[in-house]
């Protein structure tokens, strides 16, 4: 029934749009900051070292490596193709088309710091800034801001603290969380309003990590543990800035869960195997990625490398948020973000009258926008991954 109702809801929202706003215009510019999982070729032109994602088996599924760390296309193509627009470009190609946004992601990017050749998010942030020009305010108030990051600063971490205390775990993710807040209130004061996130994954179950622990059975409790801490708190500091910033709007997608699923039950998501990778040496094909250590069906597997996803399983990410329902994704999938007026009030009002007049015994619509129950429900859904770390063992 849920399922019917987010259905429902998603079918008759851009009618009431529509409606209330004839002249409702739908997203066409993306800005994309975030580190390899999202990076369409910045690494290359930052490094003076070969960049491993533009050179074969790298972009094999689609016939030519491109720079992103994959066999083919990442989340923000997949995106890009539901909005309708072109494959956003990297903001280092300066030749690019950049008429649809830019994309500042970068190969080893973290949040608080970061290795040679590569950009924190600070500078990601700064880079839009420098380039914003490039667009009117117009658009760039209209457009979607596409964020994820993070994975690097906790891996790092938890290799240099094997062993933290409860109080330690909480203070590094309070400064990673508090130095998102601070960029992503940088973007807002250029005009972004319309900003979506995608959670860290499970990062103990990524191959390159489990096998470095030299147990491929189980999960790595530790850095799966800061992930779904951060996590935790990244959706605690989206509910605080929509409370906070006028006209704040933002999708959350839960990315640790469909990890998690696809990992403990691959077969049931199409995937032969989640546990393994399909590129790389040792035994979880973890490390060394290279022609001599590719599989011949990437489509079979979830992760490509030792960290990185196949191209199937980044299809699967790009439609879960576009278009899942409350239990992936919430308040608002991309395709409803998308269309979102930047003051909603009034179209709030009219979806609630229309609702209670077709089904005067259900829920109220604004119950869909209550965000302290969403806050509640939310923060349990992570609180149970942080005191059921034993979950994540496979």
């Amino acid at each position: 029934m849920t399922n019917l109702k987010s259905h429902f809801f998603a079918t008759l929202l851009p009618l009431l749009l529509l409606l209330h706003f004839p002249t409702v215009s739908f997203a066409q510019t993306l800005f994309v900051f975030g580190d390899s999982l999202y990076d369409p070729g910045n690494k290359q032109f930052l490094s003076q070292k070969r960049v491993d994602a533009s050179f074969p088996p790298y972009g094999v599924t689609v016939g030519q490596a491109t720079g992103r760390w994959s066999d083919g296309s990442i989340v923000p193509d997949y995106l890009a193709d539901f909005m309708g627009i072109p494959h956003i470009s990297p903001i280092l190609q300066t030749t690019a088309d950049f008429s649809h946004g830019a994309n500042f992601a970068v190969a080893d990017a973290t949040v608080l710091g970061s290795p040679p050749e590569t950009m924190t998010l600070s500078q990601q942030v700064s880079k839009f800034s420098e380039n914003k020009n490039k667009w009117t305010n117009q658009t760039c108030s209209v457009a979607i801001y596409l964020f994820y990051i993070g994975s690097d600063d906790y891996l790092n971490y938890a290799k240099n603290n094997p062993s933290p205390s409860d109080d330690e775990k909480q203070a590094f993710v309070d400064q990673v969380i508090t130095t998102i807040e601070s960029q992503i209130k940088v973007v807002y004061g250029a005009g972004g309003r319309k900003f979506a996130l995608q959670n860290l994954p499970p990062l103990g179950c990524l191959p390159s990590v489990k096998q470095a622990s030299g147990d491929v059975q189980e999960c790595v409790q530790l850095p799966s543990e800061m992930a779904a801490l951060h996590n935790k708190k990244l959706l605690q500091l989206m509910v605080k800035l929509s409370r906070e910033l006028n006209g704040f709007q933002y999708s959350f997608y839960d990315f640790f869960s469909s990890i998690q699923n696809r990992v403990i039950k691959s077969k049931t998501y199409t995937f032969e195997t989640g546990i393994a990778a399909c590129c790389g040496t040792g035994s979880l094909n973890g490390t060394g990625c290279s022609v001599d250590s590719v599989c011949t069906k990437p489509e079979e597997y979830i992760f490509f490398d030792g960290k990185h996803l196949t191209q199937e399983a980044n299809l699967h990410v790009g439609h879960l948020m576009w278009g899942a329902d409350p239990e992936v994704i919430g308040p608002n999938n991309l395709r409803e973000l998308m269309v979102l007026p930047l003051d909603i009030t009034a179209i709030l009002a009219d979806i609630q009258e229309a609702m209670a007049a077709m089904r005067p015994k259900q829920r109220k619509i604004e119950s869909l926008y209550d965000i302290k129950k969403m806050e509640s429900e939310m923060e349990n859904h992570w609180l149970y991954h942080v005191n059921e770390a034993s979950s994540f063992m496979i």
